[in-house]
């Protein structure tokens, strides 16, 4: 993973991948069964899932009065779910907007990502494309993307947000199991892959929360200026 590992302690991320996948002779990287365990423990068994995610989401959508729907994919290390902000259609078009959000399985850790998706109905046939994804509260996307952080953090405790800069990192000549995507990257390893983290248009602070990966104890230079995860 690249970052400034002297300000910022994000190998936990990198250590929790360890702990759960392994890399096989031709490359691949094999889920554990702890994890497999995992998975079926907390998504498999309905009630547990109904405890853990769907209750959850459920008081979320009386708070802010929006429709949320369930993207929880059995075989992905993660509950996932999205806000529907905005939904307008014209002739054979849909355009939404979306605020997906995430917590991990594979260890403390969340995520949360919006998308202005467009929708073209031909012939019986939909098409779909996203415009530009949103990375940070921004716009018509902060209220409730504050909220859903506010929320997961409440209810997960100990959980820390992953910004863009980091789970967009590839993981290089390396094939997770659940996904037929061969460009996996740490979002794929601790979420699902769901979002498609190549588009080019991208909102926001690709940062965000990164301070809360500061090391402890760390001081920056006395340069007036603070040194964040670098561009690929």
């Amino acid at each position: 993973m690249i970052f400034n590992s002297n300000k910022f302690d994000f190998w936990k991320i990198y250590e929790s991948i360890k702990s759960f996948y392994t890399v096989s002779i031709n490359g691949e990287l094999t889920q554990l069964k702890e994890l497999t365990d995992i998975i079926v423990d907390n998504i498999h068994d309905n009630e547990k899932f109904k405890s853990r995610w769907n209750d959850f989401t459920y008081e979320i959508e009386s708070q802010i009065g929006k429709q949320i729907i369930g993207t929880t994919y059995g075989q992905a290390p993660s509950f996932s779910s999205y806000v529907l902000l905005e939904k307008a259609s014209l002739d054979n078009l849909i355009r939404t907007k979306e605020l997906h959000f995430f917590v991990s399985l594979v260890g403390p850790f969340y995520t949360i990502i919006g998308q202005d998706n467009a929708h073209v109905i031909i012939e019986e046939s939909e098409y779909r494309s996203t415009s530009y994804l949103v990375v940070s509260p921004e716009n018509e996307f902060a209220e409730v993307f504050q909220l859903l952080s506010k929320e997961i953090e409440k209810r997960f405790k100990g959980y820390r947000f992953i910004p863009f800069d980091i789970y967009k990192q590839s993981l290089k000549d390396i094939k997770i199991e659940y996904t037929n995507d061969n460009n996996n990257v740490v979002f794929h390893a601790l979420f699902n892959d769901f979002i498609d983290l190549t588009i080019s248009g991208r909102i926001g602070n690709e940062c965000y929360k990164s301070e809360e990966w500061i090391r402890e104890g760390y001081k920056d230079q006395d340069f007036g200026w603070t040194i964040y995860p670098p561009k690929e």
